[in-house]
């Protein structure tokens, strides 16, 4: 079997080679495709097969790539981003320890589950700790520790090294701490008592710190032992928002009607966001006041280890209602959409302990928090809308549970039976399943339908009539529009290339005529013939589940551009048919910090420039250079107007490339033209990229032809009636989308810095065969 998996490998490969292909003739057997195929290997030993996703087609394929490409892409992946750069962070693990080496009795013996750069075990170091003993699971980043660690002058070797004075050896061990050996691998075999570590994430227990925690406490640390942090607190507070629960409920058509949506769940995962970029009374309605839902005991250890390690205990909590987020009437309807969750760590047992938030900025004192991409905030929706009247909120609890892992939440009435505590709600109508929470949102949003509408009417005015109209898209909602805007002419085609999956979504919701049907690709353009059309109109949303960079959603084009020949008969016509693909220099408050590297003096004055080491080539080698963002949660400043990069038409650029015999003409690549931008008073650390979609239709009125353009979508910045926003805020951006971001300043896989700091210069060029886009700081 692995045989056949390597041969199909190989062929999969070969197929895809042009330079293979062609020194192959048909009659050439297997056995000398595969004999040269591993040849070819031979020559290059440092290939591996990895699966990708091709953006023309939107399917994963085999490509060769370096054997080191998923190990590098891990350590690229374990850089923490801007965790290191959280001096909030920093500091309150470094009082922690501050006061528990102090008042603990001698000698202190310190754990670190997880060390990850060896931070907090230098810490403990510098302190005047004992003995510390650090755990890192993942190798190379243990290999990294260990040179962070030498550098600083920290690292003990073994335990017979009698060089380092005490309080000043770190001993690594590289091991989970579930694998550790008391007896072999503590200092003199001697249980830990004081245990530091950061196991959290997003949800407070994501990463499986109570499971880590319980092992510690029972095998590693003394009955005595403190841990740091001492406590976890689960915060929350209810919103009602149109806004949000357009990400999980199923409100409008095509969804509502599609088949169980009326007694689907949903999916029981949280929408993890940044919370300070959401507004109150503008993006949402707060119904409560913030309230404590569940602590976590992470010491004392003989707290700790009595602790479940799911929490199948249903609790229920009061909710502090507010007065100004309800009705005034008792009879006035309110709609509890979920839950906000946030949560709270008391670093030390003493009564002075620092309180490390994960609150958004709108919770926080004085109106700012800290921005964090490792701990952001997450939203809970409930398996079903809550509605209820004034007078019956005080009756409702706030039920939660957890499984160890995951956080589980419903409101319900005291006299209602609990949910089942273990169990993780799960989609029965397949579209939370297929439909990511942007797309879902997006597609019930009105604004976003009735600006489809307003475009496919202006289009299909000026079309002939006489030819045959198709949709294309991932889940298209196309149809929908034009049956219930009352338009006469309805699409002879779906073309969906996931037609298995969504059909009963399309058919349940009579999206198409008796005389239309459901295709996974678009037919040949002959077959229209038959039916007695005299072309093709095809309409497409820009939007593909498959899509990473805005200028993915060209796929619709690839497709129809494989079964065009180069001179169409009969006509077809695509609109959106025009896409501007648009920069803008930006200077970001924070985003820039994801990639940034933390330097020789970056954190608590500890040297990690060894980890930036590590970091730095692991995202050059596997990281693109243009990433995927949603900007909206990414505040920063406009430094000069956007400006057209690159413009792709439709008519020009793809109508054509494929001749009937289906080999390709020799235009591979679109090239732009220099785009510079000047700005005098900060320097930039990113650029923001997006496209612009438009339908451009030809009209011919007497002897002249007049050229319409119609908007089609704004996939980033979205017409303002300031035409100059310094500030790009959240209703800046388009929401359901996500931008192409270019980082400019010195890290992680970012593009050099342009000498003069006040003049930007781009080039882009698009692959036609690659579908990807390069832009490049020209000098």
């Amino acid at each position: 079997l692995q045989l056949s998996r390597n041969i199909f490998q190989q062929l999969r490969y070969l197929s895809a080679s042009n330079s293979i292909q062609s020194t192959f003739s048909g009659s050439r057997s297997i056995k000398q495709l595969l004999l040269h195929s591993m040849a070819e290997q031979r020559q290059s030993e440092q290939l591996q097969f990895v699966n990708r996703l091709n953006p023309v087609t939107g399917e994963m394929e085999w490509t060769l790539l370096p054997v080191d490409y998923d190990y590098r892409q891990e350590i690229a992946c374990s850089a923490y981003g801007d965790m290191l750069h959280d001096t909030a962070r920093n500091k309150a693990y470094y009082n922690a320890l501050r006061r528990a080496i102090e008042r603990m009795p001698r000698p202190v013996r310190v754990l670190d589950i997880g060390t990850g750069s060896g931070l907090l075990s230098m810490m403990a170091c510098r302190l005047g700790a004992d003995t510390v003993t650090a755990c890192e699971a993942f190798q190379p980043v243990a290999e990294c520790a260990s040179r962070v660690l030498a550098a600083n002058g920290f690292l003990l070797n073994n335990a017979s090294d009698s060089s380092k004075p005490p309080g000043r050896g770190v001993r690594l061990i590289s091991k989970r701490s579930t694998d550790v050996n008391p007896d072999t691998d503590l200092a003199d075999g001697a249980l830990a008592n004081l245990l530091v570590a950061e196991l959290f994430d997003t949800e407070l227990i994501g990463e499986g710190a109570l499971q880590s925690y319980q092992d510690a406490a029972k095998r590693l640390l003394t009955p005595n032992a403190v841990v740091l942090p001492w406590e976890g607190r689960l915060r929350c507070v209810l919103f009602q928002s149109d806004t949000l629960a357009r990400y999980h409920y199923l409100q409008s058509s095509p969804w509502r009607r599609a088949p169980g949506a009326d007694a689907c769940p949903g999916l029981s995962a949280p929408l993890e966001l940044q919370l300070s970029q959401l507004m109150p009374g503008q993006d949402f309605q707060l119904l409560s006041e913030p309230f404590e839902v569940r602590r976590f005991p992470f010491g004392p250890p003989d707290c700790l280890a009595n602790l479940p390690e799911s929490g199948d205990d249903v609790i229920s909590v009061s909710v502090p209602w507010l007065e100004s987020g309800l009705e005034t009437a008792d009879d006035a309807e309110l709609t509890v959409t979920g839950c906000f969750l946030w949560w709270d760590l008391l670093m030390d047992p003493w009564p002075e302990a620092e309180l490390l938030s994960t609150e958004p900025a709108w919770a926080a004192a004085g109106g700012v928090a800290q921005f964090r991409e490792h701990w952001m905030q997450s939203v809970h929706f409930f398996p079903t809308v809550r509605r209820l009247y004034r007078d019956q909120r005080d009756s409702l609890k706030l039920l939660h549970w957890h499984d160890g892992y995951s956080n589980y939440f419903d409101l319900l009435p005291d006299s209602a039976a609990s949910p089942a505590p273990s169990a993780a709600r799960f989609c029965s109508c397949g579209i939370h399943q297929t439909v990511n929470r942007a797309r879902l949102a997006e597609t019930q949003d009105p604004s976003y339908s009735s600006g489809h509408v307003d475009w496919i009417k202006s289009v299909l005015e000026l079309c002939p009539t006489d030819r045959a109209l198709a949709t294309v898209g991932d889940l298209c909602i196309l149809p929908h529009l034009l049956a219930s805007a009352a338009i006469d002419r309805q699409p002879l085609l779906c073309v969906e290339p996931r037609r298995r999956c969504r059909e009963a979504v399309i058919e349940s919701n009579q999206l198409l005529l008796s005389s239309g049907r459901i295709v996974a690709e678009l037919p040949k353009l002959a077959e229209l013939m038959d039916g007695g059309y005299g072309g093709l109109i095809l309409l497409a949303e820009p939007s593909f589940a498959s899509s990473l960079l805005p200028w993915d959603d060209l796929r619709f084009w690839h497709l129809a551009a494989a079964g065009c020949p180069a001179t169409p008969a009969p006509p077809i016509s695509i609109y959106p048919n025009v896409c501007r693909i648009m920069a803008a220099p930006m200077l970001f408050d924070n985003l820039h910090k994801l990639r940034a590297p933390v330097g020789p003096d970056g954190c608590e004055g500890f040297d990690l420039s060894e980890f930036d080491r590590l970091a730095e080539p692991a995202a050059e080698a596997t990281w693109s250079r243009l990433e995927s963002q949603p900007l909206w949660e990414y505040p920063g400043q406009l430094l000069a107007q956007p400006k057209l990069l690159l413009e792709l038409r439709w008519s020009e650029h793809f109508l054509g490339r494929h001749t009937t015999d289906n080999k390709e003409s020799s235009s591979s690549s679109i090239q732009s033209e220099l785009c510079e931008f000047f700005f005098n008073n900060s320097a930039a650390n990113g650029v923001a990229l997006w496209c612009d979609w438009f339908a451009e239709v030809v009209q011919q009125v007497d002897a002249n032809e007049i050229k319409r353009l119609y908007p089609v979508l704004y996939s980033g910045l979205l017409p303002v009636k300031n035409p100059a926003p310094d500030r790009l805020g959240p209703n800046h951006w388009n929401r359901f989308r996500r931008q192409g971001v270019l980082m400019l300043t010195p890290g992680r896989g970012s593009s050099p810095i342009a000498k003069d700091r006040r003049r930007l210069a781009l080039t882009a060029k698009y692959e036609l065969d690659s579908a990807e886009l390069a832009v490049s700081v020209a000098p």
